[in-house]
């Protein structure tokens, strides 16, 4: 989950907003979503919904550019207290994708003016999630590898690439490294940088690992997770 605060601490349960990973699956026939804005206050609650691509860098940066193809109703909606409110998200793209394609749903707290409404201008966020939308196509999967980059006995640098259709978030992630016919294995907090970390489909990613030990970078690297 992805919860950015701007703004005085009394705003932290403004509103909730659920649930915060979706997937919408094409081949169930699926062509819709659905989220849940839930306004905690004694007072209304203006929200406004974006839905944008995501695109995330080696070192785990994400982008936003415009989304293709998805649609989200209401855009804005202003919440009484106490109540609920039920946001949609459309697919109006094809059902034949090769690749799993990965979206963020925004949703914005937005300020009141005097008179209670929604400012329509110079507007100041005071409370953002970002929930993590997938639309998958059949049958896909994803395919992770793992290779070192650099290795000093301060820590190794590892590259994980995911050439699979799907994206895998890495769930207690085990280390393999085969030298010389000698094993040698990582995990718990020595593998922590990985734990939870999500590999798009076609992606790569970049993680230092603490490790005493100095391996070679044709050393053979195993990546086990849990799905």
């Amino acid at each position: 989950m992805k919860l950015l605060i701007l703004g005085p601490l009394f705003f932290l349960c403004a509103f909730k907003f659920s649930p915060m990973s979706q997937s919408l699956e094409l081949d169930a026939g699926s062509k819709s979503v659905q989220f849940i804005a839930e306004n905690e206050t004694d007072q209304v609650m203006p929200i406004e919904f974006t839905v944008k691509e995501r695109v995330m860098d080696v070192n785990g940066k994400e982008e936003f550019p415009a989304a293709k193809n998805l649609s989200i109703f209401p855009p804005m909606v202003s919440i009484p207290p106490k109540e609920k409110r039920t946001i949609r998200v459309n697919w109006n793209g094809p059902k034949d994708l090769s690749s799993e394609l990965a979206f963020r749903v925004i949703a914005e707290q937005l300020p009141l003016d005097v008179s209670g409404k929604p400012k329509s201008s110079g507007i100041q966020m005071l409370m953002r999630y970002m929930a993590a939308l997938y639309v998958t196509p059949k049958g896909v999967s994803s395919k992770i590898t793992s290779s070192i980059l650099s290795s000093t006995p301060d820590g190794m640098k590892l590259s994980v690439k995911n050439d699979g259709k799907k994206h895998q978030i890495l769930v207690k992630p085990t280390l393999v490294i085969n030298q010389g016919g000698k094993k040698v294995s990582l995990k718990g907090n020595d593998v922590g940088a990985l734990s939870g970390e999500n590999i798009l489909a076609g992606s790569e990613r970049h993680f230092t690992v603490t490790t005493k030990e100095n391996f070679p970078q044709d050393a053979e690297v195993t990546l086990k997770f849990e799905d």
